[in-house]
């Protein structure tokens, strides 16, 4: 072997090495970009879930928004319908728990203790009824509430009392006009009041009916 020989064989053995060297790099290089890619598809995934997550929260709350929207429509019709007996105070339209609420104080309808309708409450409840008739597709739910005063006379507790008074009503709209399928009654007693029983004012405005409108839901074919 001679030295040029060994000279060429060491520039070979040069360029090798420094071809192997480029080689790892490249590779090294190519090996990061696999991992970024993986890391970025691993990313797109998550952001795929996440805008997945949003976009059905948005329907969500799309849905609940048109569905508060129809029910606030309502109420402001129902306030437009009752504005006479509103503005004369025989009743009030309140908007509780989502739903629009027919509140007519006690003392329009009954006399103390009782649950029989007077003469003004029986033409109350006639007028209630004749523009309820008006309100298609619709289940009147009548809640009867008291005070916090323990009933007297023929009943023995505020849940009798509120019982009755509400069949009582829920009777007369019957007789109204209200179809029966479309009706019932509840009551509370004094456990769901709308101002403190600590006061006369408030006790007042706790006695009380109240109708409720619900959706009329038709049952599902057999």
């Amino acid at each position: 072997v001679t030295d040029s020989d060994l000279v060429a064989a060491r520039s070979k053995m040069s360029t090798l090495e420094s071809d192997a060297k480029s080689q790892k790099q490249k590779l090294a290089a190519a090996e990061a970009e696999r991992d970024r890619l993986v890391q970025a598809n691993s990313d797109l995934g998550d952001a795929k879930t996440r805008l997945a997550t949003a976009e059905s929260k948005l329907g969500e709350l799309e849905t609940e928004r048109a569905e508060y929207g129809s029910r606030l429509a309502e109420f402001k019709q129902m306030s437009e319908m009752f504005k006479t007996l509103i503005d004369s105070g025989t009743l009030q339209i309140t908007f509780r728990r989502g739903r629009a609420i027919v509140t007519l104080p006690a003392g329009v309808l009954f006399d103390s203790g009782s649950a029989e309708l007077s003469a003004e409450g029986s033409k109350t409840v006639a007028q209630v009824a004749k523009i309820l008739r008006g309100v298609p597709g619709k289940r009147f739910i009548v809640a009867g509430h008291t005070d916090n005063v323990p009933a007297v006379k023929e009943y023995k507790s505020n849940w009798s009392l509120s019982t009755a008074r509400a069949v009582t009503v829920l009777e007369a709209l019957v007789r109204g006009g209200i179809p029966s399928s479309h009706l019932g009654a509840s009551g509370y007693a004094e456990f769901d009041p709308v101002a403190s029983n600590g006061s006369d004012a408030g006790r007042q405005k706790n006695r009380r009916i109240e109708v409720v409108l619900e959706p009329y839901l038709t049952p599902p074919p057999k």
